[in-house]
């Protein structure tokens, strides 16, 4: 009887040295070599900006892709729905709101990566969201939520902006620019890195990206939401002297004639 305890002890201990080397070398294949880097990790958005790049860089594992992406703090968004009444006049015909929405989502891949049958990019987004009133025509009123935000440079997918350096121990270097738009606004963003190999998402990673307002527009933002009756009477001041010296240009120049 200790003799078959004995056994039945040892056997159990080769069964979990056995499962502690799988996972190790799970997590040497699959994340162990995922890095990812931001240079700068801080925008500052002041009275000059007008967008900005950040540098990504990082390593996946040997013989995957990388696809990096950009994402913002989710809302739901409210849009004025287009349409002809009485068949003649294009005008608002009512209101849908796009639930849950990220307010920025740059895609970043190289000429090599297949991201269709992942859960990353446009058509996964459409998946994701929901919209009220729910509408028949789901993909054209998408379709259209897209056009206006490329248009604003909030959303975009970027294919052949990821540049790679030579493979070493295992791991493969990638470089990649990312263009942030005049549109940013402050807050957090997340930098997703996705490791993908035989279009599955192997590793991942993140860093977050900080936009600060500073200068002047958060000196205004601050007067406006923490001093609303000193920002109301500095806006009055600033109207009535604006408005005094236009007077006084216009004046001048009748006077020239």
């Amino acid at each position: 009887m200790k003799r078959s305890l004995k056994k039945i002890g040892i056997n159990t201990m080769i069964i979990c040295l056995g499962l502690s080397m799988v996972l190790a070398l799970s997590g040497i294949g699959m994340g162990g070599s995922l890095k990812l880097r931001l240079e700068p990790n801080v925008i500052i958005i002041g009275a000059t900006y007008n967008g900005a790049s950040i540098k990504v860089t990082g390593e996946v594992p040997q013989g995957s892709e990388a696809v990096i992406y950009v994402t913002g703090h989710r809302r739901d968004t409210e849009f004025k729905k287009k349409g002809k009444a009485l068949g003649l006049l294009w005008m608002n015909i009512g209101t849908v709101v796009f639930h849950d929405v990220p307010n920025l989502y740059l895609l970043f891949t190289s000429d090599q990566a297949n991201i269709k049958s992942l859960p990353i990019g446009f058509e996964a987004l459409k998946k994701e969201i929901s919209i009220t009133p729910e509408p028949e025509d789901k993909d054209f009123l998408f379709r259209e939520f897209l056009k206006l935000k490329t248009k604003e440079g909030l959303y975009s997918i970027n294919k052949g902006a990821l540049e790679y350096g030579k493979s070493i121990n295992g791991t493969k270097p990638f470089t990649c620019n990312v263009t942030l738009p005049s549109k940013l606004v402050p807050g957090n963003y997340e930098v997703h890195l996705a490791a993908i190999n035989s279009g599955k998402v192997i590793a991942s990673a993140k860093e977050i990206l900080k936009a600060e307002e500073k200068g002047l527009p958060n000196l205004v933002a601050s007067l406006a939401f923490q001093h609303s009756t000193t920002y109301g009477v500095l806006a009055t001041v600033i109207a009535i002297i604006a408005g005094l010296i236009m007077g006084i240009i216009f004046k001048g120049g009748k006077g020239g004639h």
